[in-house]
């Protein structure tokens, strides 16, 4: 991969990132984010067409880089508590699942409705499912930037996934925003306390799934890799909140639990 491609790829998540999060704390990770994705997705490939157009001629990969950018902003919102409490865990498995709809919308046009209802709507259900499994997992989380860590890592290796499943694009998109959350975590060198919470659920999980279901019917990644990727969030689980006065064991284990499916999916995918 030339240089050139992965410095438009990672640069703007680094500088969204390093100045956002520096002046405003980890509750501006998700509006990083949702920066470095639309102008990573604008320098690698177009600038997306804007969701009123989308409407008239949807195209699955653009509505997928507009629905993280949005889920983004919304944990901006509710990191600095400007929505109410009682929609905050319910708005992200929602949206998860919509937004699967939206990336499968003129693909599923050509499917019969047994397909439909299968990939749609299961697509859904896992991305509602991811989002609240990350919710989830974060709430039980110890303080510091373990989870960010984690987070990192995990979309790390997704990206490492998608390019295997021979879609470089999404890959370099993925690696953006992991590299987005690398670089947030990296201001805790100079600025404190930096707390990832369950706020950034709903944009993690919208670029976890997404990407990865998007690998499947925009790309060539195979359903037996995806599947692993697409469990590969549900085991750090099982630490349950055991852990949760033990952040290095807690991070060490639980970016050992999903590198297990993730490595295998590689293979697989390879």
């Amino acid at each position: 991969m030339e240089l050139e491609v992965v410095l438009k790829g990672v640069l703007p998540s680094l500088a969204a990132a390093l100045l956002l999060v520096s002046l405003g704390g980890a509750r501006l990770a998700g509006l990083a984010a949702a920066i470095g994705t639309l102008v990573a997705f604008g320098l690698l490939k177009q600038w997306p067409a804007w969701p009123h157009e989308l409407w008239q001629r949807p195209n699955g990969t653009q509505w997928l880089v507009w629905a993280v950018v949005a889920a983004g902003v919304w944990s901006t919102l509710e990191s600095a508590r400007w929505l109410p409490a009682g929609l905050r865990p319910l708005f992200a498995p929602l949206f998860a699942a919509f937004a699967i709809w939206l990336v499968l919308q003129k693909t599923a046009a050509n499917w019969s409705f047994g397909d439909q209802l299968l990939f749609v709507g299961g697509g859904g259900g896992i991305a509602a499912l991811t989002a609240a499994t990350l919710r989830t997992t974060l709430q039980r989380a110890p303080l510091g930037i373990g989870p960010a860590v984690l987070m990192a890592w995990l979309l790390s290796l997704d990206a490492g996934l998608l390019v295997l499943g021979k879609s470089a694009l999404f890959g370099q998109v993925m690696g953006a925003v992991a590299a987005t959350i690398g670089a947030a975590a990296g201001t805790r060198l100079w600025r404190r306390p930096f707390v990832f919470g369950e706020a950034h659920a709903c944009w993690l999980a919208v670029a976890h799934a997404g990407f990865v279901l998007a690998g499947v019917h925009l790309a060539y990644l195979p359903w037996s890799a995806a599947g692993l990727a697409l469990a590969a969030p549900l085991l750090p689980l099982l630490l349950g909140h055991r852990l949760q006065h033990r952040p290095a064991w807690w991070g060490f284990l639980s970016c050992g639990l999903v590198t297990l499916p993730l490595v295998l999916g590689m293979w697989l995918a390879a």
